[in-house]
């Protein structure tokens, strides 16, 4: 449970079991808490009552950071920095390796759009990536995260201010890339129905239930 200085709760009796490996989908109406949730689950807030587990281990502010070098956070707005494509998925590493770079990026289905780049992996982006899709961007945020090897990626909204065919080759890329990282958990919010197609569970903040399970 998690409960606003004014007095407002959300979550109350709430119980979900996410399992290595798995692909989560949490919907909710606007203001039922989806990114709260988030940030609950992420250590940004502490719950009122009751606690986030992480491999059966207490989630506190004392071990938040361990467990944030273990999860990729995809939002919906990509933040593309000035600098070239391997600097952008990087992101902050001095030592860039290109061939891990070059995988990531066709693990996102980014390779042959790298390879037709004028100057490669060392092709600059432009300021706040200007040259790039939408949907671009959004495969980006995701082969960071792969980059980083991230064993939990967390997509906030991350689809939904794409057209409906971008979106679909989005999730077609998250849902091979579930394929091939068998370990790698996927949590994802959304209001959009559409954004949560490949999941193996979807639960409503609505209800604090699972709606659909393709696991029975």
């Amino acid at each position: 449970e998690f409960a606003f200085p004014d007095g407002h709760t959300l979550f109350s009796g709430l119980d979900l079991v996410v399992s290595r490996g798995e692909r989560i989908g949490v919907r909710g109406a606007s203001g039922s808490g989806k990114s709260t949730l988030f940030n609950l689950m992420l250590g940004f807030f502490p719950p009122t009552s009751g606690e986030i587990l992480i491999d059966g281990r207490k989630l506190t502010s004392t071990n938040r950071s361990e467990w944030h070098k273990q999860v990729g956070y995809v939002p919906q707005e990509i933040f593309i920095i000035e600098g070239t494509l391997a600097d952008n998925i990087a992101l902050g590493q001095s030592q860039v390796d290109l061939t891990k770079v070059m995988q990531v990026l066709e693990q996102v289905q980014l390779k042959e759009w790298a390879d037709e780049l004028p100057q490669g992996l060392d092709t600059p982006l432009g300021e706040y990536g200007s040259r790039l899709s939408g949907g671009q961007k959004q495969r980006i945020g995701i082969a960071r995260a792969l980059y980083k090897e991230a064993e939990v990626l967390f997509f906030d909204e991350a689809t939904s201010a794409l057209d409906n065919k971008t979106e679909q080759e989005i999730n077609h890329a998250l849902e091979m890339l579930s394929r091939e990282h068998r370990e790698l958990t996927l949590i994802v919010i959304a209001h959009r129905e559409s954004s949560l197609s490949f999941c193996d569970r979807i639960f409503d903040l609505d209800t604090c239930d699972i709606v659909y399970n393709n696991k029975e």
